[in-house]
């Protein structure tokens, strides 16, 4: 049953000088207890999505339904009272910094009506429940990155929430920390069943924890699916690039000054054809090219080899250059494919600067 539904939903955000359409007829929906991401590119509209999932931005066309609920036709009373069960938390934190690690969790509940006995208790469980117990006296600025995000947790889970957003929850974290705050909001997941929207531009993020995403593109929904399906069979250019490549689009731009896939560092590759292979089940414990080498009798480059978590269970890739005729190269594909292995041809995305 889909807890989140969005309908042909479009926001366009107009200036003196401008118009820019942020989001172009998405259409989505999010099973209760799911964890959800949304991925792509800075600038893409991942943030945007999410803010109009709890109308922080109201959308300029389209409907969001929340439990089966229009927020495009809920008073302002209503909507206040529906957001109090879709919990939020940032990249920055937003903590009160002049205020302890207690108050910034009993924040949220004495605004809603708890006496300051009540609001204790329940904060001081919840800092439990994150692993900050012995923090509630400390203040914002006496915590580590992963520690503030621990508190923007119980802070955003102090109402109960059906709902929790989280927006780069991680991108300003290091792959430790970003680790341990992944595997507590899958705990959380778990243990209470809540809902968990992430929207992230790292790969990494979705691979460990979601198990369905939405891939976002220039304001659009590019491919979205089981992240195990997309992961092993990315369809479209922004799925190829995060998937195939192995790095965040924006963060190879940031490495290399220029986007994947036209990097002058890339080899020039003498294949008759690149494809990608995924190992999976008993698959990656055979030798399976060895074996189809020596079947069909002509060797193959392995250009790359990696092995991933998806969703807490390894998955093996590669990719490989095949040399020969047409007729070879369909033997090798034909004989990896009776074997069990996923195999996508990425001849032309991958070769792309080999004719530049």
């Amino acid at each position: 049953m889909a807890i989140i539904e969005v309908r042909e939903l479009s926001k366009t955000f107009r200036t003196k000088e401008n118009t820019v359409e942020a989001l172009k007829n998405i259409s989505l929906d999010i099973e209760k207890g799911d964890i959800f991401g949304i991925i792509g590119m800075s600038g893409a509209g991942k943030s945007t999505l999410v803010r109009c999932l709890n109308y922080l931005e109201i959308p300029t066309a389209g409907t969001v339904l929340i439990d089966g609920r229009d927020l495009g036709q809920l008073s302002g009373k209503e909507l206040r009272e529906l957001r109090s069960s879709i919990g939020m938390i940032f990249q920055n934190f937003n903590l009160l910094m002049q205020q302890t690690v207690l108050n910034n969790v009993c924040f949220p509940l004495t605004l809603h009506g708890a006496s300051r006995q009540e609001a204790k208790e329940k904060a001081q469980k919840l800092l439990e429940t994150v692993g900050l117990a012995e923090k509630e006296s400390s203040y914002p600025a006496q915590l580590s990155g992963g520690q503030r995000q621990r508190v923007a947790i119980a802070r955003a889970l102090a109402c109960d929430p059906k709902i929790l957003l989280c927006d780069e929850a991680t991108s300003a974290l290091d792959p430790q920390t970003t680790q341990s705050i992944l595997q507590l909001l899958k705990k959380i997941n778990q243990e209470t069943g809540i809902t968990i929207v992430i929207i992230t531009h790292q790969m990494q993020v979705v691979r460990e924890i979601c198990r369905h995403v939405a891939i976002v593109e220039n304001g659009e929904i590019v491919e979205k699916g089981l992240v195990e399906d997309i992961f092993t069979h990315p369809q479209s250019h922004a799925g190829r690039q995060l998937v195939i490549e192995g790095k965040d689009p924006d963060e190879w731009e940031k490495e290399h000054g220029t986007s994947v896939g036209n990097s002058p560092t890339t080899p020039i590759l003498h294949a008759g054809k690149v494809i990608r292979i995924v190992f999976s089940g008993t698959s990656s414990f055979e030798p399976t090219i060895a074996n189809m080498i020596l079947t069909v009798g002509k060797p193959v480059n392995i250009l790359k080899a990696d092995t991933k978590d998806v969703g807490g269970v390894a998955r093996g890739e590669m990719i490989l250059g095949l040399a020969g005729d047409g007729d070879v190269c369909g033997a090798q594909i034909s004989y990896l494919k009776e074997h069990g292995l996923a195999v996508e041809d990425i001849t032309e995305s991958y070769t792309r600067t080999a004719t530049a």
